[in-house]
């Protein structure tokens, strides 16, 4: 912003012009990138609940496999952040890490590969870590991605082109029901050996059958680490609500604490500890006050003892939504729009272009 700012005071009133409205542009790319961003966050994220409501602990899944969550975000403080849960047999010591993904990116499927059997590497060395998590011995470890049924195949194939331990889960929407698609030209022996179908032979024929996800995308998680910062904004709007209902009318602000407490909930289930959530809560606290979001109400610089207010309309998404685009700060914005200025105009520096007298 700062050489957007500089320039712009170099500039004449149609120069000006000129440069605020590719500014505008600019910002107008961006939103449809975050929106588009947004919505693959949500479709993640439900993709991520429904093997999540599968697994958990007392489901008919998790009493005929004897596998359960264990893990959200498994290594993510780690800087591994490709799974997304991690399942656990306690007879067999077997974990099992998925990586939910509900579409295709420009990379393909070779692509997504790629990038899971690295994230299998990264686990694989840090094995130790999770068990310390765990609290538990792991004897073998298996890898997943789940993906929607439409790319299920054309994945199976690359991991078997690729010769990758990996394991394919296909999602069907209706009815809503996760299946193992196993490759076609091994057999089941094969197979275990090489790490694309389960070594437990009484999940690998559940999930060959097909299982039902009765609760379905029922966000049980609400938000994990590695979700989108709106995606986590929304989560403490509609929550951040809830506290202050219970509240006297002449106290609707909230504290430090109250936010600290609604992640500490949200990351219960994963290796998140008090200093992880602190700094997880002081970072989404600056970034709300910086799209202004939430607005500070007392003058302590210190963010564990401010006071907020939530600086949005009340119980409307599409507000919510369209508050945190217009007020995202955007130096990308800007510092895109002065590089596409200085291009046409044929400027090699800021100081090139004379203020108009």
């Amino acid at each position: 912003m700062e050489d957007y700012n500089h320039l712009i005071n170099t500039l004449g009133e149609e120069e000006k012009k000129s440069l605020k409205a590719l500014y505008e542009e600019k910002v107008k790319s961006l939103h449809e990138v975050w929106i588009e961003e947004i919505k693959i966050d949500a479709k993640h994220l439900e993709l991520v609940n429904i093997c999540y409501n599968l697994f958990t602990k007392s489901t008919e899944v998790n009493h005929r496999t004897g596998y359960s969550i264990v893990l959200v975000d498994p290594l993510c403080t780690l800087g591994i952040k490709i799974f997304d849960l991690m399942l656990y047999h306690e007879e067999n010591q077997t974990a099992i890490l998925l990586d939910a993904k509900s579409s295709i990116s420009d990379r393909g499927t070779s692509g997504m590969v790629a990038d899971t059997s690295k994230a299998a590497e990264m686990a694989s060395k840090n094995k130790s870590k999770l068990e310390e998590f765990i609290g538990k011995p792991i004897a073998k470890m298996e890898y997943v991605i789940v993906v929607p049924a439409y790319y299920a195949e054309n994945l199976r194939d690359a991991i078997q082109s690729k010769q990758a331990n990996i394991c394919v889960w296909a999602y069907f929407h209706d009815p809503s029901s996760l299946q193992l698609i196993q490759p076609t030209a091994e057999d089941i022996s094969a197979q275990r050996l090489n790490g694309r179908t389960h070594t437990d032979e009484t999940m690998r024929q559940i999930l060959v059958k097909s299982v039902s996800a009765k609760m379905g995308a029922l966000r049980s998680l609400p938000i994990m680490p590695t979700s989108h910062i709106f995606t986590k904004f929304e989560y403490l709007s509609q929550n951040l609500y809830v506290e202050l209902d219970r509240l006297p009318q002449e106290k609707q602000w909230f504290e430090y604490s109250v936010v600290f407490s609604l992640l500490k909930r949200a990351y219960s289930a994963t290796e998140f500890d008090d200093g992880d959530v602190e700094r997880e809560t002081k970072k989404l606290i600056n970034s709300a006050l910086n799209a202004r979001l939430f607005r500070k109400i007392n003058n302590e610089e210190e963010i564990a003892r401010s006071e907020f207010i939530v600086n949005y309309k009340r119980n409307s998404y599409e507000n919510f939504r369209q508050e945190y685009l217009d007020n995202r700060p955007s130096d990308k914005a800007y510092s895109e729009a002065v590089l596409e200025f200085r291009r046409i105009k044929g400027i090699s520096s800021l100081t090139d272009f004379p203020k108009e007298i």
